[in-house]
């Protein structure tokens, strides 16, 4: 008898358990409803309340990470120092971070936590975020590879940002679009920071002509590589102290210079016509 009263009292304990963690998933979803409405109307901090109160009841509803998250994001001001704002930042960050784990193929949510990361210029934390969970689980993603690159780039550091994108190349083979990009960072980091060591500011430049010739060798009508080829001739020309060579450089700088613009004009005037060709044609009719 005392063993069947045990068990029942068990039972009825267990009824209201799962009853009442059942009334808290209908009450976190209603707060998740609320939350969105808030968000919606940018009110962030009504949003916020929202969504933690949905997490407090449902613990296991992982997805709220990334509202909360956004939600911070809407109250923090990019930019600002402001311990409230850093407050913000963090917050954001860390509920990112917990989701995007959960949830890795969220590509929204990645591009929410990295723009925090940039905001923030968290640099390193993004290139740490990109080289040990990204990168670890897909060693082949071309796309994280171009990021961290540009991270690099970011935080000034030419030959690890140079690094990742020969990375990307072996990834996804021969792509003039990567020779381009380490040419335009070249000139990137030459002309806004002229005050760099001479030697490694030239060893830049010449890497960099050295990938751009690359890109139009791949893409002979690549206007865009042509003209900073033309950027990092002048380049060359600022560091000459000879006259001579000098003036070398700089003519060698207009002559791409105008065949980049010539580049430019057939491409735009074959534009036009494939526009208008295509506009001439009859409408086909839709499916049916």
């Amino acid at each position: 008898m005392r063993y069947r009263q045990r068990a029942a009292a068990a039972a009825s304990l267990l009824i209201a358990v799962v009853a009442l963690s059942g009334c808290n998933k209908i009450k976190s979803k209603q707060e998740i409803k609320r939350g969105n409405e808030f968000l919606k109307a940018a009110q962030y901090q009504s949003a916020l309340a929202a969504y933690e109160e949905a997490l407090r009841l449902d613990p296991g509803e992982t997805k709220l990470h990334k509202h909360i998250g956004i939600a911070y994001m809407g109250m923090y001001q990019p930019g600002s120092k402001h311990a409230k704002d850093l407050e913000f930042a963090q917050k954001a960050i860390e509920n990112l971070k917990l989701y995007v784990a959960a949830y890795p193929d969220d590509k929204k949510a990645l591009e929410y936590l990295v723009s925090m990361y940039l905001n923030t210029e968290s640099y390193d934390d993004a290139i740490n975020f990109y080289e040990n969970d990204l990168l670890k689980k897909d060693p082949k993603d071309s796309k994280a590879m171009q990021s961290v690159a540009m991270l690099y780039f970011k935080k000034g550091d030419f030959d690890n940002g140079v690094k990742w994108l020969k990375a990307r190349q072996t990834v996804e083979g021969n792509n003039p679009e990567v020779y381009y990009l380490i040419g335009v960072q070249a000139w990137d980091r030459s002309y806004n920071f002229p005050d760099l060591d001479p030697t490694f500011r030239a060893k830049i430049v010449d890497e960099g002509l050295e990938a751009l010739n690359k890109a139009v060798e791949m893409k002979p009508d690549y206007f865009e590589a042509v003209s900073y080829i033309n950027l990092l001739y002048r380049e060359k020309a600022k560091m000459e102290t000879d006259p001579v060579k000098k003036q070398e450089y700089t003519d060698t700088a207009n002559k791409y210079l105008q065949q980049a613009l010539e580049m430019r004009k057939a491409a735009q005037e074959k534009a036009k016509a494939e526009a208008a060709a295509q506009g001439g044609a009859p409408t086909p009719e839709p499916a049916k």
